[in-house]
């Protein structure tokens, strides 16, 4: 069949010279590693952060708090502004923030500067949805699908593995080394970028539609609030916060329906290339990461129901091996699902899931079976990120390209957040001396993936690119 080149560029514009697109996959390989590094070396290191600098553990969770908030937001914001142009201006920007974030942040000699620190460096989580732009602008149908697996292997495999060397670089000098790392890895990037990304031509027009920006922005930031404050917070606070984000979204829908230079037009957010796109996002992350990230890590390190394991034994046991099948599936699913399918991956990677959730439920108690479980979970990951990462760039407004990758990594940060609350309610109060609350997070974990799949199935093609096997 027949494939379309991006729209905005001609075809021989969308693809470049081979050595010239194999720099340019490799730069922005590099810039997601450069993203990822900033949202998780810092994790190992907390706790010497919080003894070097004589703080308690919610100062140190405030800074990670804000970290995250602010790189959602932020997410949206940049890859709207980038639809108008200089989008590698605006990437090599949020890098040159980030590394003087880091350095801030290294050289803290108090928590609050710290904190200001964490927060500058915020800006490095919009490079990820700045990437997909520039992919999908720049690269043939068949090179974004490879470019796609590479991309999200190095956004999702190194995690574990960088949580290792920061823990090796916390435990040998202090975590101060690991925000140097971080700077100066962020500083190699910036300067690639700068020497082989091309700039994509502008392709919204008029002028930027700041107030819907705004309201948009605000939505997101209640909503990631409420569902942040959930673990502790008063019920009717988070309740507030949540009624807050739904009612500026409805404000938003009011104010793009009158814009004729819309962020997001109302006919496109009520089209099925948009919301199920999002909604399997957030169904996707809520039930996988919460099973790899928390239910089966905490599990491993109780001493009464689970294995006893440490923490670094744990993550070698458990993350390591998930990281290596993301970095070695994610970029043969990118190929296989331009050549089948961006969506049929998707629903067979959501639909195979289920089943393995449910036997870990039943197979808690034999952990070479739970390693084996949870690797197949790791493939399962690894076939439904990339083809949401793929599809949010392929289905995104022809008028704003950035936007949809751009919200679709706050869903991520949505999804990610709800399936830990929802997991920590579950596996916490009967966790401590029964698994039986283990098993019901993995349960639930289940069918919220079973939910996934359905939302898969609302995914439509663009009418628009038949070409594409979306």
């Amino acid at each position: 069949m027949k494939q379309t080149s991006p729209p905005g560029l001609s075809p021989d514009a969308a693809v470049p010279p081979s050595r010239s697109t194999t720099s340019l996959i490799a730069a922005l390989v590099l810039a997601a590693v450069a993203c990822q590094l900033c949202i998780s070396m810092p994790t190992p290191a907390l706790p010497d952060i919080a003894r070097r600098l004589h703080a308690d553990t919610a100062a140190v969770g405030l800074a990670q708090a804000l970290f995250f908030l602010l790189g959602g937001l932020l997410s949206v914001i940049m890859a709207a502004c980038s639809d108008y142009g200089r989008t590698r201006a605006l990437m090599i920007g949020a890098l040159a923030l980030a590394v003087a974030g880091a350095l801030v942040a290294a050289a803290a000699p108090t928590m609050a500067v710290f904190v200001v620190g964490r927060t500058v460096q915020s800006t490095a989580t919009a490079v990820f949805p700045l990437a997909l732009r520039v992919m999908r602008q720049t690269l043939g149908p068949g090179q974004f699908g490879r470019a796609m697996g590479l991309i999200t292997a190095a956004n999702g495999g190194i995690v574990g593995l960088d949580g290792l060397l920061s823990g090796w670089l916390t435990d040998r000098y202090g975590y101060r080394s690991v925000f140097l790392v971080m700077a100066a890895f962020g500083v190699l990037t910036a300067v690639v970028l700068g020497r082989t990304v091309p700039e994509p031509e502008r392709v919204a027009t008029g002028r930027l539609d700041w107030l819907g920006l705004t309201v948009l922005s605000l939505a997101l930031a209640c909503v990631e609030l409420g569902i942040g404050m959930a673990a502790g917070a008063p019920a009717g606070g988070v309740a507030g916060m949540l009624v807050l984000g739904a009612l500026l979204l409805v404000v938003f829908w009011a104010i793009e329906r009158r814009r004729p230079n819309a962020l997001l037009p109302p006919q496109y957010l009520r089209s099925r290339q948009a919301w199920p796109v999002l909604l399997t996002s957030i169904l996707v992350t809520m039930g996988m990461l919460s099973t790899i990230n928390f239910v089966i890590p905490v599990f491993s390190q109780n001493r009464e129901v689970g294995y006893g394991l440490s923490a670094t034994e744990a993550a070698l046991f458990f993350i390591v091996p998930v990281c290596l099948v993301n970095v070695l599936l994610a970029p043969a699913v990118g190929t296989l699902a331009f050549r089948v399918g961006w969506r049929r991956v998707l629903r067979v990677a959501t639909a195979l899931t289920v089943p393995v959730l449910a036997a870990l439920a039943l197979g808690l108690s034999s952990r070479w079976l739970v390693l084996a479980l949870v690797v197949l979970v790791g493939f399962g990951l690894a076939g439904a990120m990339t083809p949401l990462n793929g599809l949010s760039a392929l289905l995104a407004a022809p008028q704003s390209p950035s936007l949809l990758p751009g919200v679709n990594s706050a869903a991520y940060g949505v999804g990610s957040s709800l399936g830990f609350v929802l997991a920590a309610q579950l596996a916490g109060p009967a966790g401590v001396h029964s698994a039986d609350g283990y098993r019901a997070a993995l349960w639930a974990a289940a069918l919220v993936i079973a939910l996934a799949f359905g939302a898969s199935l609302l995914i439509k093609g663009r009418p628009d690119a038949p070409g594409e096997r979306i």
